[in-house]
């Protein structure tokens, strides 16, 4: 067991080009496509357009969770806003820090919070995909009311997702298959990155459709405020409910 995840980040910042391998517990290998550079050290204007749309949503004090190489902590630096980068990996926060990030927190929101009981955070956000580290229908619950302690008032959570289910890959419909006959969600993966020798511990991560992530926030004082989509991506910005129904803009 080891670091991969921060190996193969400061791997590729050291100048050497390389790809994530991640491995599903059902012995599945997902290779990314493309380098590591596009996806974790990319600029702005290299960006998906739902990146772009949930950075520009973010305001205030940022909570950037699961920073990897800093990408949205350096733009949000660079447009006058304070940010921490929050990572479990402490070779990534190397990276952040050795790219201009200037403040790092190692560990999980969890962690944060437990450390750190009077931060207060006016936007949480989850890019790539982030809301994935939900992790599942009870992690969710406690991590929701963990980000209502954790925010200011007005705190919103902005993330990026990812429908499992806009697939027709016979062995993702296999796992969505297993998974259900388990009592879990489609999308609920166990996964580990592996690079050269090292692998990371097994992680949980939750690639959950925009009608799973509401109803995730049943009972949790958060809601869908906005929500846009392109094909199986998404981008939803979550705001407290304060006794307000009205659905997400589109």
């Amino acid at each position: 067991m080891g670091d991969a995840f921060g190996a193969l980040l400061l791997e590729q910042w050291h100048g050497k080009d390389v790809s994530e391998v991640v491995e599903r517990d059902d012995g599945h290998i997902l290779v990314g496509s493309g380098s590591v550079a596009h996806r974790y050290f990319s600029e702005p204007d290299g960006w998906s357009p739902l990146d772009v749309a949930a950075v520009e949503r973010c305001l205030g004090y940022v909570l950037d969770l699961g920073a990897g190489a800093g990408r949205a902590s350096i733009e949000l630096q660079d447009r006058g806003l304070p940010v921490l980068a929050l990572d479990t990996s402490e070779k990534a926060l190397h990276v952040c820090r050795c790219r201009g990030v200037r403040d790092t927190f190692l560990g999980s929101a969890l962690d944060l919070a437990r450390q750190m009981p009077d931060r207060r955070f006016d936007s949480i956000l989850l890019l790539g995909n982030n809301f994935g580290l939900l992790e599942s229908p009870k992690m969710a619950h406690r991590l929701l009311q963990a980000f209502t302690r954790m925010s200011t008032p007005s705190g919103r959570i902005i993330g990026r997702g990812l429908d499992p289910y806009s697939t027709e890959d016979p062995n993702h419909l296999r796992y969505h298959d297993y998974n259900r006959a388990a009592g879990r969600y489609g999308g609920q993966m166990r996964l580990r990155v592996r690079h050269r020798g090292e692998a990371t511990p097994w992680f949980a991560y939750w690639f959950m459709s925009p009608d799973e992530l509401a109803h995730a926030l049943d009972g949790s004082g958060w809601r869908i405020d906005e929500l846009q989509q392109d094909a199986a991506s998404y981008m939803a910005v979550l705001a407290k409910c304060i006794g307000d129904r009205r659905g997400p803009k589109r």
